[in-house]
This record gives structure tokens, C-alpha cells and sequence, in this order.
């Protein structure tokens, strides 16, 4: 197994991970018509957008895992708007009739046009955040847990004062796997977010 930074030939390698985890840690493949979307929002940004940066797992099969996030998650939010969104939207217009009303491929099309900010309450305290995820060939390994390390290292070395997690409430074991690498549960606006975060 390998661990290095994310580069931009990882791009497939990491929406691969995303779908394949992306319905709380099971695969979501069954249930986009689009199965690009996920990561588009929540994986390749951090390849190449202003801020974002990350790591990867590798293993004799490609990439197995990634930990990914930004270190001011207002400042990448605004990027977000200049350097990522715009394109997206052309791709994925409103008026795009091909996906289904109420559809996930259709609520990833709204967030798209309408990305919701991050409560600025909750960056007072954890103004990074991060996404994490494995494959299940790569988990019980402890090369999480070592991803995990080597971003957590990075935050602290741009000054990081403290780091954000959101889990999705159907992901019932996302608040456990948060805690037990030392992300506790610091606020719940369920039914959309629980967030789990830490101090550096």
C-alpha cells in the first residue's frame, strides 16, 4: 500500500472511491443515473480547486482510499464559486430535463446551482474541513487511520485551529468512526447534517 498527496491523474481513481462508498460507506452506483455527480461535489474539487488539497491510498488495484479537505473552508467555499460551480452549472443546467424529479441526481443538480455554506457558528471553533473515505479492501488495515494522520499533520502546519466533519444521518456509524478518531459529535441539525469535528 502507498500513501502520497492527491495529484490530478487521481481523478478517476477517487470518483471511483466516492460512488463506491457514497451511500453512507455502501456503494451508491444503483442509485444515480449520473454516478459522476457525487464526486464532482465532494471528491475532485480538491484536485484542483484554490485551497483543496489531500492523500491517497493506493494499492496493486489503483486507488483504494482518500482523505481530502480544505484548511479555511470559507475561502474555499469562495473558490468554489470562481473556479468550479460556474463550469458544473453549464454542464448540469436547471432546466435539465433528464433526471427525475426528486431524483439524487436531481438534488446534486440543485446543490450544484445552490450549494449550502457551512454554518459559520460551527467554523468558529473548526474552521478546516474534511472527507474521508476507503474502500473495504482497505479498511481494518489502519491505513485510514494513517491518511487520516497525514492530513490532520498538514492542518497543523498551515495553523488549523480546529477541523469539521458532516455525516449524513442515514450513515449511522459515521458519528462512531468520527469519535473514535477523535472527532467527536459538536453539533446535530439532523435531519440534514451531524457534525463531528476537533481542536487542534
Amino acid at each position: 500500500m502507498k500513501l502520497r498527496p492527491v495529484e490530478a491523474r487521481d481523478e478517476n481513481g477517487l470518483a471511483n472511491v466516492c460512488l463506491k462508498t457514497g451511500d453512507a460507506g455502501k456503494d451508491a452506483t444503483a442509485l444515480y443515473q449520473d454516478t459522476t455527480l457525487l464526486a464532482q461535489i465532494y471528491a475532485l474539487p480538491y484536485v484542483s480547486v484554490s485551497g483543496g488539497f489531500g492523500y491517497v491510498a493506493e494499492d496493486e488495484e489503483g486507488i483504494c482510499g482518500y482523505v481530502v479537505g480544505a484548511t479555511d473552508t470559507v475561502a474555499f467555499e469562495t473558490a468554489l464559486e470562481v473556479e468550479w460551480w460556474p463550469e458544473l452549472r453549464r454542464r448540469y443546467p436547471l432546466s435539465n430535463t433528464k433526471f427525475a424529479d426528486g431524483s439524487l441526481d436531481e438534488k446534486r443538480v440543485q446543490f450544484i446551482h445552490h450549494p449550502v455554506k457551512t454554518t459559520p457558528d460551527l467554523l468558529l471553533d473548526y474552521p478546516a474541513h474534511i472527507h474521508m473515505n476507503v474502500m473495504p479492501r482497505t479498511q481494518g488495515k489502519g491505513f485510514g487511520s494513517r491518511l487520516l494522520s497525514l492530513f490532520l499533520d498538514n492542518l497543523k502546519d498551515h495553523g488549523a485551529s480546529g477541523v469539521h466533519a458532516g455525516v449524513a444521518p442515514s450513515n449511522s456509524d459515521g458519528p462512531a468512526f468520527w469519535t473514535a478518531k477523535g472527532l467527536g459529535i459538536v453539533r446535530d441539525d439532523r435531519p440534514a447534517t451531524v457534525w463531528c469535528g476537533c481542536r487542534l
